[in-house]
């Protein structure tokens, strides 16, 4: 939540599905103001951040988060 933050959005619902051992977490977010994010811009933003913060906890070989590593 906190790259969420970052980028001055909120959470206005979230969803957890499973199917057997997968677990399918969804997010729907919005701008501070409660509107939809529409631009493919903006988009392309927090996409990135998004994945880089992903890959700041991802485990690595070994059991270890890569944050943890360092």
């Amino acid at each position: 939540t906190g790259a969420l933050s970052d980028l001055s959005l909120d959470i206005a619902s979230a969803h957890i599905t499973t199917f057997g051992e997968k677990v399918i977490d969804t997010f729907y977010v919005t701008d501070l103001t409660g509107q939809k994010i529409d631009s493919p811009t903006r988009m392309a933003t927090i996409h990135k951040r998004l994945i880089e913060s992903l890959e700041g906890i991802a485990p690595e070989r070994g059991g270890k988060s890569k944050a943890a590593a360092e």
